[in-house]
């Protein structure tokens, strides 16, 4: 009886926490489909590690405007490109699916979404697979290697290529 109730427990809690994952999943999908315009950017390196006092690392967003100085290429996404981006972003990790991330954290890409006069974004470092968001964006950067690929792809094949080799590498 007690294996039952701890099973029955387990089970709860899972798809409390699936159900939840999901929710979140969808509002950033809504974020993108509500969007006014989102720009998908290539630029120099951001968070680069601060060394001595008085030291500046750049961010792709500064003052909540885009820093433009760091920009290398920009694209601005029709709808449908807009759902495609989404959609693999939101594409959940399968249960026991992981993989090894690195820890270099050099962003070079950046997906911008404009609402008004608020800008939402993501800063991607397709290195060792980590994003980080604005504060409204709550979306783990916890993808599959197949959806990380997806991602990269999305990026080269609308040739926002700065620091990602255009070869047929295989990606990890």
């Amino acid at each position: 009886m007690r294996k039952r109730s701890l099973l029955l427990i387990i089970i709860s809690l899972l798809c409390c926490n699936i159900g939840f994952a999901q929710k979140q999943r969808n509002k950033v999908y809504q974020t993108f489909m509500a969007a006014d315009s989102v720009i998908i950017v290539s630029h120099t390196l951001t968070y680069s590690p601060i060394r001595n006092k008085g030291d500046y690392s750049a961010r792709l967003i500064e003052n909540g405007k885009l820093n433009g100085k760091i920009i290398k290429q920009q694209l601005k996404l029709g709808r449908k490109d807009i759902d495609i981006l989404a959609s693999i972003l939101i594409t959940p990790l399968k249960i026991g699916e992981t993989f090894e991330k690195g820890k270099c954290f050099m962003p070079h890409h950046g997906i911008l979404i404009y609402k008004g006069n608020n800008c939402s974004f993501f800063d991607i470092c397709f290195d060792c697979k980590h994003f980080v968001t604005s504060d409204d964006i709550k979306l783990s950067d916890s993808l599959s290697i197949n959806t990380w690929q997806k991602l990269k792809a999305f990026f080269k094949t609308r040739k926002l290529d700065y620091q990602i080799p255009m070869n047929n590498e295989i990606d990890d």
